[in-house]
């Protein structure tokens, strides 16, 4: 996913729930830089959980789709 990762971590997680929101109700958003950012997102249901990993190209982690971040300024 692609987005401004120069924002704080708290402005990237509401960025990352409002275009994952489409996917189902998002239930929690967790972002981590290092070594490599990404992020961990959780939905309300296991189906939605896969359809955010499918949509960006990321991958299931237990319960949460796992989602690689790009830098992108805007």
């Amino acid at each position: 996913m692609e987005l401004d990762l120069e924002n704080s971590d708290r402005l990237v997680e509401l960025v990352i729930a409002k275009r994952c929101s489409k996917y189902g109700a998002v239930t929690a958003v967790e972002v981590d830089r290092n070594p490599s950012p990404f992020a961990l997102v959780k939905m309300s249901r296991c189906d939605q959980t896969a359809e955010v990993a499918t949509q960006y190209q990321g991958s299931i982690f237990g319960n949460a789709a796992l989602i690689r971040l790009e830098h992108k300024g805007e």
